[in-house]
């Protein structure tokens, strides 16, 4: 299993769904579930391309702990 913790998530949907949903997501959505689809979106797309097979799972509910940064 690999789990990722992406932390610019404002960046990313700005970059990737414009500055007004940006905006706006802090307000009415989900910002982590946007950000989700958008890492699921470039994984399936640089999978495909380097012909990897494989599936792509979103869990909901789990908590995790840092213990260190990189």
């Amino acid at each position: 299993m690999i789990t990722i913790e992406i932390t610019n998530l404002d960046e990313l949907v700005k970059e990737h769904r414009g500055p007004l949903t940006a905006l706006l997501g802090k307000i009415v959505a989900d910002v982590e579930g946007e950000v989700e689809k958008i890492v699921i979106e470039e994984l399936r797309n640089e999978f495909e391309r380097r012909g990897i097979r494989a599936n792509l799972c979103s869990i909901a509910g789990i908590k995790l702990r840092r213990i260190m940064t990189s």
